[in-house]
């Protein structure tokens, strides 16, 4: 028995060093090596520069059409209806209006037929004094009577001047009632639609009251803020991208059409308004609405690397690159600068090794299995735009 128990012990022994020796082996963690600059490989590209924003949809042209007289609504169109330019938008009650136009045209005639009777009695007046005239050469007339037919003459001129002067007091009154009536018509100022009414038929209104919006939907402005620090890079004519849930897939283009030349200062902070116009004769954008209102102020073509990658000095632009392992400053020319890319325009060819001050190498990939050795194997580290291995 005792042998037996020590027969157990040693091929227990001799089990636990052969398992120690074929599954054992201590882990070797990987390294990862930083040694080196890290580049990237100069490619072909675009860096464009925009100014973006968030604008709202508003009527090309647009108008409060109100009331001119105090009375009451007749009719009025819908809301949303397309109108014609001097097509009816509403109508108010003119009862009284008329009734005031009939008594000016009464006026207008009553004063016209003073008129004519005040000129008959300046013909008569004028004859009178010719035939006293007469009288008075052949000494049948006292020139204390003569006189009086002179003064007759101007009294009938004076009174006919009054005539003539009330005519013209009663056609100025026929013609505002003309107007005045006429004014119940509200009528379109231009082809466009109503965006809104303010009342009803049989409401009652005073004068000025507004009735209806009506706007120009064929075309739509857009409107954005842009702060002081990118105003001065807008100018007119610059082409504008609008695009969002409300356009649809595909963009708008626009052109800038206005520049507010007085800054709003909002929470401290000067704002300018910025407006497009739109084509919209599809409809598709409403007032109130809003929309991305991006405007492109610089787009250049060339060699794109990352702007941490430039040093300027003095206006001079300097790329370092690697050549023949060793790294090289180069003077260069950029273009558009994003703030992350730089468009390199001379000075650099394609697929120069670009060095990125301050970056660092990626982290490795995950270490393999371990080879059959016991040894774990560590995979390289790829820089990424480096083309290979660092």
């Amino acid at each position: 028995m005792k042998k037996a128990i020590i027969v157990l012990v040693i091929v227990l022994a001799v089990a636990a060093g052969a398992w120690y020796f074929f599954f054992g082996t201590v882990e070797v963690k990987p390294t990862v090596s930083t040694t080196g600059p890290v580049t990237v490989a100069a490619k072909n590209g675009v860096v464009s520069i925009d100014v973006d924003g968030v604008s709202v949809v508003e009527p090309f042209s647009q108008v409060t059409l109100r009331s001119s007289a105090a009375t009451s609504v007749r009719s009025i169109v819908m809301e949303g209806t397309q109108v014609s330019s001097g097509a009816l938008v509403a109508s108010l009650d003119d009862t009284q209006f008329r009734n005031t136009l009939g008594q000016a045209e009464f006026t207008l005639s009553q004063a016209q037929v003073d008129l004519r009777k005040s000129q008959l009695l300046l013909d008569r007046a004028i004859k009178d004094r010719a035939d006293k005239k007469a009288l008075l050469e052949g000494k049948a007339l006292s020139p204390g009577d003569f006189a009086l037919a002179e003064e007759g003459v101007a009294n009938a001129r004076l009174a006919l001047e009054t005539a003539d002067l009330r005519v013209g007091q009663a056609r100025l009154a026929l013609d505002r009632a003309r107007s005045e009536l006429a004014a119940l018509q509200i009528k379109a100022p231009f082809a466009a639609t109503v965006l809104k009414t303010y009342v009803s038929p049989g409401d009652l209104v005073s004068p000025n009251t507004a009735v209806a919006l009506f706007g120009d939907l064929s075309r739509v402005r857009l409107s954005a803020e842009v702060d002081e620090n990118d105003i001065g890079k807008i100018v007119l004519g610059q082409t504008v991208t609008i695009s969002g849930e409300t356009i649809g897939e595909e963009s708008l283009l626009a052109k800038v059409e206005s520049i507010s030349p007085i800054a709003e200062v909002v929470n401290n902070i000067s704002i300018f308004q910025v407006t497009a116009l739109v084509d919209n004769t599809e409809g598709k954008l409403r007032p109130g609405m809003s929309a991305d209102f991006s405007i492109r102020i610089a787009s250049d073509k060339g060699l794109v690397v990352p702007s941490k990658a430039v040093s300027t000095v003095r206006s001079r632009s300097y790329l370092e690159v690697v050549e023949n392992g060793e790294v090289v400053k180069k003077r260069v020319q950029k273009g558009a600068d994003d703030g992350l890319n730089t468009v390199i325009l001379e000075g650099l060819t394609e697929g120069e090794q670009v060095v990125v001050p301050g970056a660092k190498p990626a982290a490795s990939a995950a270490p393999a299995a371990p080879a059959a050795t016991g040894e774990k194997s560590v995979l390289p580290i790829t820089i990424p735009g480096s083309g290979g291995a660092k």
